[in-house]
């Protein structure tokens, strides 16, 4: 309880103190862009946020920022070689987010930390250039090219935020080095064939490059730039431009890595900026068609086990490894991108999305910690440590304020409704102050003051929400409607103190489960999604067994609750509705998925509540043998989702295992084979049965404690007649208290598979 009052104090010191005043000294690019961006932000100075975005950005401020590891970041640099082939691109991740934040909030205590990071890392650069954590042998292998872009973006980022002139100097080493160690002439090296994933990681570095040459003027870098792209389309290469031309398909470009596909679209993005070549554009377009209609989920991340899958694919268990945190954030800065490029609103509407969502839902709103994976269902398991993730989120939570609001066409733009204050440079000579005033999301009331010291006219152009069913403003005695997904323009002679309100509904919606969920539900209200948390609903003892009373909107009825909160919940919003819990009418509170910690998102859809005993193991922690190639749920009572241990080799054994919260008694364990395939699928038990084998204690040893006799005598030589999701049970011959349960066999031919391990207590 001291731990959150003092955080709580903390924070609204820290917000109260946004804006401070920076230094005036950060420098101005030395080119001009050939496509000028048609949404500009409001300077990151002049600007403060308040309301729940206010309130998260200062947690990702004194929770995580402040608190880094700065040795752990460091030390790689120190003395190389690092720990990890990646641990160097954590220093430029903390420098790219701490910059802005500190421009943002004007923290100087951030400040210190900026600085002393800043040249202690210039300081390990070496003579040639070099500021990687490899060993002279092991340099521009696997992951030496992706840290030299993380050490390029943080220092090009310090030196845009304080005009330090060594972290520009220390920048350009480091992009000299790079060309004359890559491209096609001789001696030089091959950039695809010095980074992971068909060479993406390693020609990510194009967008730092281009930044190169915004700030230095240098031609050579754009040349550098040029030759990545070509490198890119090499035979052995990625393909990226030529694939998503072809295919308009991410998960059928390169090997459908998310993260790193993504880092490459920002930096073709950033080469459109500066040389207006629209062959640069069309694949990002085409990639966030793509994206956005067949691989988003609903929360606003995107990727399963780190990679883009199947159409319509978009498995939400914690076992499916769902939204990678980096890949959150790429997709923020990729809307950014088209976002600032274009000036259409709907990547605007996909930044709301990922923001109030699955950005926010990635953070633990107490300490500022984040999560590697954030699923829809499930638990929430945010770290304070260092991994690539945990270094991503403040990147993303610190590019907020530079979606809010600026400039359009001429005028000023509203994109997010967040309270707080913006001056908002509308030509030169020319500033508009304003003060939004608003509980949103709670509710859709919004007053909108002009602060301008004189009569000026300006289109004022207001963001509708593509789910907004009503949107009107009110100025100069006249109101507007707006029309959902687009923009809603007022242009008037705009004097000191006018005001514009808005009244908007936030509209329940019941949001279809897809191919994944199809007996599933969600609801979302405005632009949150909400989620059934088990700490607000004692009386709910199964989560998975929950359905809406109806999917009728009209008949749903949802009322605000934040009684049912508990005072050491992290967020300030809950609704009741009515629903069913194993088949019985029982009210249901729902939070904000960014809040959840416990919860699930997809509920049952009435009617589809399953009948029988509800397994021990329900949603319990799952691992196996082999990653395999299938990841769905094994413990998510759905034997229609399954796993395989396909990894195209041959083990001689395979398990599956679930781990229950605490220990309790079971009496059975029932095993449901997953898929068979004609390269594998199944158990060969010519020899022997597969076991059930049992944890007593957490981390205890393994004991087997049944042989799974029901299951068929079968071989690896002929393919057996199973039915997909087909079951073998077996009684223990007594009673166990264990923690976690597990099936043993030896997978036919190269691979098993396993839909669902139950154990139960009767």
């Amino acid at each position: 309880m001291k731990h959150f009052a003092l955080l709580a104090c903390l924070l609204s010191a820290a917000v109260s103190a946004f804006p401070a005043q920076r230094p005036a000294n950060a420098p101005a690019a030395a080119v001009e862009d050939e496509v000028k961006d048609r949404f500009v932000p409001a300077p990151l100075d002049t600007q403060s946020i308040q309301g729940l975005l206010g309130r998260r950005m200062a947690v990702n401020l004194q929770g995580r920022l402040l608190h880094v590891d700065e040795a752990g970041l460091l030390a790689g640099f120190r003395r190389r070689p690092g720990s990890q082939a990646w641990i160097g691109e954590h220093i430029g991740k903390f420098l790219d987010a701490g910059s802005r934040t500190w421009l943002y909030s004007g923290d100087v205590k951030l400040q210190a930390m900026l600085d002393r990071m800043a040249r202690e890392l210039i300081s390990t650069q070496l003579p040639d250039g070099y500021l990687g954590t490899y060993s002279e042998s092991e340099r521009w292998t696997n992951w030496d090219v992706w840290v030299h872009k993380y050490d390029l973006l943080g220092l090009l980022a310090y030196y845009q935020a304080t005009g330090y002139p060594p972290a520009l100097d220390a920048a350009r080493k480091i992009g000299d080095l790079l060309m004359n160690t890559f491209g096609e002439g001789p001696g030089q090296r091959d950039i695809i064939r010095a980074g992971t994933h068909m060479g993406m990681a390693a020609t990510s570095v194009l967008e730092p490059i281009c930044l190169l040459h915004r700030y230095t003027g240098e031609m050579r870098y754009i040349e550098f730039a040029r030759y990545i792209v070509r490198a890119i389309e090499f035979p052995e290469g990625p393909r990226i431009l030529r694939s998503l031309n072809q295919t308009g398909s991410v998960a059928r470009t390169a090997n459908g890595k998310a993260y790193e596909m993504m880092s490459n679209l920002v930096g073709l993005l950033e080469l459109y900026r500066l040389t207006g070549d629209e062959t640069l554009l069309k694949p990002a377009r085409a990639a966030w068609v793509d994206i956005s209609s067949k691989r988003l989920y609903i929360t606003g991340t995107t990727s399963a086990g780190e990679h883009f899958r199947d159409d319509y694919e978009l498995p939400g268990e914690e076992a499916s490894a769902v939204g990678e945190g980096c890949a959150t954030v790429t997709w923020l800065q990729l809307n950014w991108q088209l976002l600032r490029l274009t000036g259409e609103p709907q990547y605007a509407d996909e930044l709301e999305r990922t923001v109030y969502n699955q950005l926010l839902g990635a953070q633990d709103p107490h300490n500022g910690n984040l999560c590697y994976f954030t699923p829809l269902v499930g638990r929430k398991r945010p770290g304070p440590g260092i991994n690539c993730c945990v270094s991503s989120g403040p990147r993303g939570i610190s590019l907020i304020p530079q979606l809010a609001w600026g400039t359009r066409e001429g005028g000023v733009a509203i994109l997010f409704y967040v309270p707080g204050e913006a001056s908002i440079p509308l030509a030169p000579g020319t500033t508009i102050p304003i003060k939004v005033e608003t509980k949103y999301p709670e509710d859709g009331a919004v007053t909108i003051v002009l602060r301008t010291q004189k009569s000026v006219r300006f289109p004022l152009q207001l963001r509708v929400p593509p789910w907004a069913t009503t949107f009107t403003a009110t100025a100069g005695g006249k109101t507007l409607a707006g029309q959902p997904g687009q923009f809603l323009t007022i242009d008037r002679i705009w004097r000191p103190g006018d005001r514009v309100r808005i009244s908007m509904e936030l509209p329940v919606r019941i949001l279809a489960g897809g191919p994944s969920y199809p007996d599933y539900v969600a609801v979302q209200r405005g632009p949150q999604v909400l989620a059934l948390e088990a700490a607000v609903n004692p009386a709910v003892p199964y989560l998975d067994r929950t359905s809406p009373a109806s999917l009728d909107v009209s008949g749903l009825r949802l009322t605000a609750a934040p009684e049912r909160l508990p005072k050491t919940w992290g967020g300030t919003q809950a609704y009741s509705i009515e629903g069913f819990s194993q088949g019985k009418p029982q009210t249901l509170v729902l939070v904000p998925f960014a809040d959840a910690q416990n919860y699930r998102v997809w509920l049952r859809k009435p009617g589809q509540i399953p009948v029988g005993q509800v397994p021990l193991t329900a949603f319990g922690t799952e691992s196996w043998s082999r990653s395999g190639s299938v990841q769905g749920s094994i413990c998510d009572e759905r034997p229609d989702t399954y796993r395989t241990t396909f990894e195209g080799r041959p083990a001689n054994e395979d398990w599956y295992a679930v781990e229950m919260d605490k220990p309790a008694e079971i009496v059975r364990v029932t095993f449901r084979h997953g898929k068979v395939f004609e390269n594998g699928g199944w158990f060969d038990a010519s020899a022997s049965k597969p076991v059930v084998q049992v944890r007593r204690t957490k981390n205890g040893p393994w004991q087997t404690v049944a042989v799974l006799e029901s299951y068929p005598t079968l071989n690896s030589a002929q393919i057996p007649a199973l039915r997909d999701g087909e079951p073998f049970t077996v009684r223990l011959p007594q009673p166990l208290t264990v923690i976690a349960v597990r099936i043993v066999g030896k997978p036919a031919r190269s691979f098993s598979s396993c839909a669902e391990l139950a154990a139960y207590a009767q």
